[in-house]
């Protein structure tokens, strides 16, 4: 193994914290030594590494170009650096939480299980913000607004985090009971096409595998209505407004409770798939939030009755 060609820990800390206040003083009292003390530090490192890491104007200091890209890694590092030694020494998960979840998998999935993360961490602060999907391959970025972490339903195409799989969920038929009595009742997969279709993505993709898996490759898709929002999907289903796919983990409390019925056993795999996306910095709550997820639909999966 290589050996590591790195300046001194302790002038790298003293440059991060004098890059992050562009003070020489204010990084001395952050450190507890005198402002001497920063200054020599960063002139043996600028001398060290052959580079002009501030530009001195006045009273004033500037990060040159590599002295930004300096304070980017080494910041980087030092944060990765406490994360891990918080989670050797068993710190409880505290601070705050920023998570971004599509709004149907919060309702009907993830909120009535959610006392079962926050109770095992009391000191958290959690905030869940709600994100509407969207087929955009170009909307790719996530992880905006300050965010620690993001589930989304979809292909893993976004830009700006690792994403990693939760779950992928079979499709299936539901609809409101009404769309199932007297002379609306169903008979074959292809009396689907005497109805409405509520798409949840805008060229009807999914519905066309599903009826092709059912024996219908060529079936000619007259009626649709297209939801961005898969919860009015959902409420469109329970108005009887026409049928659509829906899996477990969003439709099983309709499912249980007879909103919505299942007229037909047939499943695919869907065309997206739920992922946790992280940034390239994982915080310790957001990692233990991200791996109860992880936790919570594998045992989801293997019971939907849990």
């Amino acid at each position: 193994m290589q050996k590591r060609h790195l300046p001194p820990l302790n002038a790298l800390r003293t440059f991060e914290a004098a890059a992050r206040h562009l003070h020489m003083g204010r990084a001395a009292d952050e450190l507890g030594v005198t402002h001497g003390a920063v200054s020599k530090q960063i002139v043996n490192l600028e001398e060290q590494l052959g580079l002009a890491l501030f530009r001195r104007i006045g009273n004033r200091l500037e990060l040159t170009e590599p002295g930004f890209k300096l304070l980017k890694a080494s910041g980087n590092a030092f944060d990765q650096l406490s994360y891990a030694i918080a989670r050797l020494e068993g710190q409880a998960i505290a601070g705050e939480l920023r998570v971004s979840v599509p709004s149907a998998f919060a309702e009907k999935w993830l909120i009535p299980r959610l006392a079962k993360f926050t109770d095992a961490a009391p000191e958290l602060k959690l905030s869940l913000l709600s994100a509407h999907a969207s087929y955009d391959p170009a909307i790719a970025d996530v992880l905006g607004d300050g965010l620690d972490l993001a589930v989304r339903f979809g292909e893993p195409v976004w830009k700006d985090g690792t994403a990693r799989l939760l779950s992928h969920v079979g499709s299936f038929p539901v609809c409101s009971p009404v769309l199932l009595s007297g002379s609306e009742a169903l008979s074959t997969p292809n009396d689907l096409l005497r109805h409405t279709l509520l798409l949840d993505d805008p060229a009807g993709a999914n519905w066309r595998r599903w009826l092709a898996g059912a024996g219908l490759p060529n079936a000619e898709i007259t009626r649709t209505l297209y939801f961005q929002d898969f919860n009015l999907l959902l409420a469109a289903a329970r108005q009887g407004l026409g049928f659509c796919l829906a899996d477990e983990l969003t439709a099983g409390e309709d499912l249980a409770r007879g909103q919505l019925l299942r007229p037909f056993r047939q499943s695919i795999e869907h065309l997206g798939a739920y992922f946790v996306v992280l940034p390239p910095l994982v915080s310790p709550a957001a990692r233990a939030f991200a791996e109860w997820l992880e936790a919570e639909i594998a045992l989801f999966m293997a019971d939907p009755a849990l």
